[in-house]
């Protein structure tokens, strides 16, 4: 209800930085769409706009993280992308959807720290501040 209070009152752009998980995903997902058991106040509760910063699967490539830092997706991982991919408004964002596949595709995940195998301060002096200014969301 926070984040849509902002986004009201503020008309401000609002970023999700997750986790390149299905788990991360589907929070995400959540402040967009809705969840379930609040589907009678979504309008009063999502973000439709919201943009996803990171960490993006395809992010994982392009920074050259060691696989040592990854973690392998587990059944239930995949599990979860499978019903993602199902859920009927996921179609209508396929950059999203390109993302998931490139996850799946990997077979690795990555939690937000991941970016600190980079460097300590990559997270916040680097990748944060390159994605908002350069576009690289969502």
């Amino acid at each position: 209800m926070m984040v849509r209070k902002l986004w009201d009152c503020f008309h401000i752009p609002i970023f999700g930085l997750v986790d390149a998980d299905p788990h991360g995903i589907e929070i995400l997902c959540v402040y967009k769409f809705g969840s379930k058991s609040y589907s009678f106040d979504s309008h009063n509760l999502t973000v439709p706009s919201i943009r996803w910063l990171g960490v993006l699967p395809s992010d994982i490539k392009h920074l050259q993280i060691r696989k040592e830092s990854l973690i392998p997706l587990t059944k239930a991982d995949m599990d979860k992308a499978g019903e993602l991919i199902k859920r009927p408004y996921y179609k209508q964002i396929p950059a999203w959807m390109k993302e998931i596949q490139i996850l799946l595709t990997s077979g690795y995940k990555a939690e937000i720290q991941t970016l600190t195998a980079i460097s300590n301060n990559f997270l916040t002096d680097v990748y944060i501040l390159n994605k908002i200014q350069h576009g690289g969301w969502i």
